[in-house]
């Protein structure tokens, strides 16, 4: 199996086609990031906020919805599986119950929809339903 930075990153990096930038950076109004590391060391969130909504690209942080009920599940890729709990327990309490749109890049398709409080635990509501 190919190293992925060798493979992936380096090139991208050495052609000048990329630049490093702090985890919580602001890409531009309404555009940002915000560090959640734990599945890897620079893991981030993209948080996108136009006309009064928000939405969150919240990327390794979560890879399952049985993650929502089990947020100490992490999947074997996470490198700092403790870390990743406790950053995939703050993210869900944080956006629970809001109009926040979440957008994993992992779940099944339809993937985007809104956190949601089931008595002590958390569930998922796809926006199509």
């Amino acid at each position: 199996m190919p190293n992925v930075y060798y493979d992936s990153v380096l090139p991208v990096m050495e052609a000048g086609q990329a630049g490093l930038v702090d985890m919580d950076h602001q890409i531009d109004d309404g555009m940002w990031f915000e560090p959640a590391p734990g599945h890897t060391a620079g893991n981030v969130v993209l948080n996108l906020q136009s006309q009064g909504h928000n939405a969150v690209m919240c990327g390794d942080v979560m890879h399952h919805p049985l993650q929502l009920l089990r947020p100490e599940w992490s999947s074997r890729a996470c490198e700092d599986r403790a870390m990743s709990t406790a950053i995939r327990r703050a993210f869900i309490e944080r956006h629970a119950d809001t109009d926040t749109l979440i957008a994993p890049a992992h779940f099944a398709s339809p993937t985007m929809g809104h956190i949601i409080s089931r008595g002590d635990a958390f569930g998922y509501r796809h926006i199509d339903e």
